[in-house]
Order: C-alpha cells, then structure tokens, then sequence
C-alpha cells in the first residue's frame, strides 16, 4: 500500500487512552486556578535593575498561577499529542510549536483570572477558558497530519482560537502601561510564538518559521514601542495590535503558499480600514 494511502487509514482521533489523557490534562487547568484561590499565600516582592531602570517583581498566588497554569498546559499538551500516530511513527521531529497556542491560551485565561473580583464571573471565565483550552488542544491534535479527516476545519478552528488568543494577551499587556522596555518585550515575545504555531514550521521547515515568527515578533515591538507615545485606549491598541499581527502573518502565509496577489493585498488593505475604524469607536472606551 502507498505512503499516502497507509498514511490516510490511520487513526488520528482520539482513541480511549487518548481521550483519558485529554481529560486528565483538562482537569489538572481547572483544579489549580481553584487551588491556588483556595490558598491564602504570602506575598513577597522583589526589585532589581534591567539596563538602569528599577524593576519590582512580586510573588503571590496570582503570580503562582500565572506562570504554573501555561506550564502544566505545555507539559499536559506535550505529553498527549506524543500518543499521537505519526508522533510515534517519528514523521514529527518536533513538538514544542503545538505547545505554543495551548499555552498561550493559558497564559491568557490565567492573567484575566488575575483581573476579576466577581466569584460568579470568575467561575464562567474559567469554565469558558477551559473549553477554550481543550478545543485548541484538539485542533493541535488533528492538524498534527495534513491526512487527519477534518484537517482544514481543524486548523480554522486553530487559526481563530490564536487570533482571540493573541487579542486578549496583546490587550491584557498592553492596560499595565508598563515601560516600553517591558510591555513592548512581551507583547514581541507573544507575536514570535503564535506566528510559530500559525505558520506550521513542521509543514514550511522550522528554520523558516523561526526567521518568520522573529520578523513578526520585532515588527509588533516595534508597534508597542510607538503606541506607547499615542494615548489611546487599552482596546484601542488591542485592535491596531490584532490587526498588525493578522495581517504580517497573512501575508507570510500567502508568500509561502504562493498566493500573494493584488487581489489578497487589497482583502487585508480592507481588513486594516475595517479594523482601524473599530479602534476609533474604542477610542473613548477605556
């Protein structure tokens, strides 16, 4: 039988093993936002000196959980998407790019917890997180191998939950009105990893998606540097921020895949009016 066909019949959905893993990755994301709210931890707080400028750095359960949730999703995400078929066949020298939205999703779903006083409110965010988390893991999973059934429905579904991913991590940095040394930094940082994921380096080479995601993520530092002279509102720069990502990864997309053309230049001009004009209605809205 061809590659391509024995390659068709496998199984990529999940199967009970799978499933088991999944729920279990599932259940260690709710329980530790829980955990961590349930425990009254001491805070402490510590300054030192990045390039002259006093940075203070302080640790609690809201700083516990902003870093512990990504890394349990990341090691979670890593451990099921290894039972995966072509993983185990060795067609997938690497898996760290599949971490990345899964993660970041955490990251998100972990700072806006942070932000909420509301119980009930707190409760429904972390419920629709959750859903959030496991359908993007899912999608991972099936776009894992272009043969998956379902592979083109599964990387729209993917493609969205980064873009609402990268809305609400460039929108949540950019309301700390940190220096531009800081907020600029990671919202960078943020750019470079969802472009990684987005432009599937296990399909274009991890070389080229590296150079892609560092052009992406120095261009949007470059964007935060600048907003942060503009006073505009935190939505503001959340849209201009989304807009500027979609649009160099749009275009990366269609370079690769050979497509780029006036017509696709004037679709993402279009986007850009579209999106520019939203930021100026959430202008006045802080």
């Amino acid at each position: 039988m061809p590659d391509s066909q024995q390659s068709a019949v496998r199984i990529h959905w999940f199967d009970d093993q799978v499933r088991n893993r999944a729920l279990v990755v599932l259940a260690l994301i709710t329980l530790t936002p829980l955990a961590l709210e349930a425990i009254d931890l001491p805070i402490r707080r510590m300054v030192f000196s990045l390039f002259g400028s006093a940075i203070g750095v302080t640790l609690s359960g809201k700083a516990i959980l902003v870093s512990a949730l990504p890394a349990i999703t990341c090691a979670g995400v890593d451990w099921l998407l290894r039972d995966h078929p072509d993983v185990r066949a060795g067609e997938i020298p690497f898996l760290f790019p599949f971490w990345i939205a899964p993660g970041f999703a955490a990251l998100a779903l972990a700072l806006s917890l942070t932000h909420i006083a509301s119980w009930p409110l707190w409760v429904l965010t972390l419920f629709l997180g959750v859903i959030g988390i496991g359908a993007i893991t899912l999608s991972e999973w099936l776009t894992l191998s272009p043969a998956t059934p379902g592979y083109a429905l599964s990387r729209l579904l993917l493609t969205a939950g980064v873009y609402a991913t990268a809305f609400a991590l460039f929108t949540l940095i950019y309301t700390t009105r940190e220096r531009s040394i800081i907020n600029a930094t990671l919202i960078a940082g943020v750019g470079f990893c969802l472009t990684l994921d987005l432009v599937a380096p296990h399909i274009i080479g991890l070389r080229t998606g590296l150079i892609q995601g560092a052009i992406v993520g120095i261009l949007m530092g470059q964007a935060t540097w600048a907003l942060n002279y503009w006073n505009i509102s935190n939505w503001s720069a959340g849209v201009i921020l989304l807009t500027l990502f979609y649009v160099l990864v749009g275009l990366a997309q269609q370079h690769f895949q050979d497509r780029l053309s006036r017509t696709v230049l004037l679709e993402f001009g279009a986007v850009t009016a579209v999106a520019l004009a939203i930021a100026w209605l959430l202008s006045g809205v802080r």
